[in-house]
Parts: structure tokens; sequence; C-alpha cells
């Protein structure tokens, strides 16, 4: 599923596709695993082949881009990240 979206995106003409979540870098790349995207495990990569994954673990950028939410009374999630694309 994920496979033929990113490669209808990338027919449209998108450069990269990200994915950000306010999350730390271990809970990230075992979400990317989990989703079965492909480590780019070459000297000085940066995660995953295709996708790239942004934590954003102390919640700044999400903040400072003006898209946190907080549902501490409905999840207990504390401070997260609307979905958006850009």
């Amino acid at each position: 599923k994920q496979k033929k979206a990113y490669d209808m995106m990338k027919k449209l003409g998108v450069d990269e596709v990200y994915c950000l979540s306010v999350n730390d870098a271990f809970v990230m790349r075992q979400w990317g695993l989990h989703q079965g995207l492909t480590e780019d495990k070459t000297v000085g990569g940066l995660g995953f082949e295709k996708v790239k994954l942004l934590p954003d673990g102390a919640c700044q950028f999400t903040r400072g881009m003006g898209m946190s939410c907080v549902w501490d009374s409905e999840r207990g999630f504390g401070e997260r990240t609307w979905r958006y694309s850009a």
C-alpha cells in the first residue's frame, strides 16, 4: 500500500517523502520497521531508503509550526501533532 503511494507521489514530481511524529528516534525506527520500510544501512545512511522519518521528541518543530494538540483528557497521550501534509 505504502509502496504504491510512494511511487505515485514520485511520479507526480514529489522530491522526498517525510513522516514527522512527536516521538523519539527509537520509536520512529521501530514504527518504520513495523511498516515494512527498508532501512538504509549504507555508511552515513540516515534511517530508511525511501520515506524519511523525523522524530520531534521535544515537540519543538511541531509547536513552532502551530500544529501541536493535547489529548490529555480523552486519551492520555499528552502533546502530539495534528495530521498534515505539505
